[in-house]
């Protein structure tokens, strides 16, 4: 929530919508108490507004007035992420009342309490999106493109130093194996993990190198090498290091991918990488 109505006299409510899937998608939904207003900030999303669909990118602003349906599906092979304005405010209290706490795992929706308070905050949930032309979808990329992103992700990820761009790559039950360390089950605990790891860094420069990325049905393996500099301090010495990773992807629902394991280790020896 970056601003609800107790912060704007009621005017309106800002919301950030982090890291949403490939496939992810809203209902097909009506507001009558407020207009709804979206600027994508990463990522690729299809709206859909009284049944006219719209590819937009980051960088777009697109108005869904109240009365009239809309709603939104991500449809390129990355998360996207955007900003929901509402106004007047009230729409964030319908969202902060599903709240779950953030160390729970993802879980579906559950039905029953979203209808009750659609209707308490005046909101028509139509049921799915329409189907999407193929005109707003374009060509589906390959599976090695899509892969070929979501490494790109990785890699920006660790380079900004986000955690939370880095767990984005990873499927809600993935299992990441870091050396000389536990292994980390599932998405929140590999973020928890990836905090710790570089919140103790200022500066990070990482690399991958594939040598091999075999597809077979809904899984991928993918092995190579990695480099990586980084130090805790922006002008104080690095560490450099340097080893092999195994990679395994897997199909999401929706047609994108996911890293569900991923395991490497240095050239090192223990203790010269210590």
């Amino acid at each position: 929530m970056r601003s609800t109505g107790e912060t704007t006299n009621g005017a309106f409510g800002l919301m950030e919508h982090w890291m949403m899937p490939p496939g992810f998608a809203s209902p097909y939904h009506t507001h009558h108490r407020e207009d709804e207003a979206f600027y994508v900030l990463e990522g690729e999303v299809a709206f859909v507004c009284d049944g006219k669909w719209l590819k937009a990118e980051a960088g777009t602003y697109v108005f869904g007035p109240r009365g009239i349906p809309h709603g939104f599906k991500i449809v390129g092979s990355a998360p996207a992420s955007m900003l929901i304005l509402c106004a007047p405010a009230g729409f964030e209290h319908f969202l902060l009342e599903q709240a779950t706490p953030i160390a729970d795992p993802p879980s579906p929706p559950d039905m029953a309490k979203l209808m009750e308070l659609a209707a308490k905050f005046q909101i028509d949930i139509h049921g799915p999106l329409p189907e999407e032309p193929a005109s707003v979808i374009g060509e589906e990329k390959s599976d090695v493109a899509v892969i070929d992103a979501i490494r790109q992700t990785h890699v920006a990820a660790l380079n900004a130093r986000d955690a939370m761009a880095w767990a984005g790559v990873f499927s809600d039950d993935a299992v990441q194996m870091p050396p000389n360390a536990p292994a980390n089950a599932g998405k929140t605990n590999i973020q928890s993990w990836a905090a710790g790891f570089l919140g103790a860094m200022s500066r990070v420069q990482f690399a991958l190198s594939v040598s091999e990325l075999h597809i077979a049905g809904d899984r991928a393996i993918e092995s190579g090498t990695f480099a990586i500099s980084m130090s805790p301090d922006e002008s104080g010495p690095g560490m450099q290091d340097a080893g092999k990773y195994i990679t395994i992807y897997e199909r999401l629902p929706g047609g994108g991918w996911a890293v569900a394991r991923d395991i490497w280790n240095s050239d090192q020896t223990l203790a010269a990488g210590r």
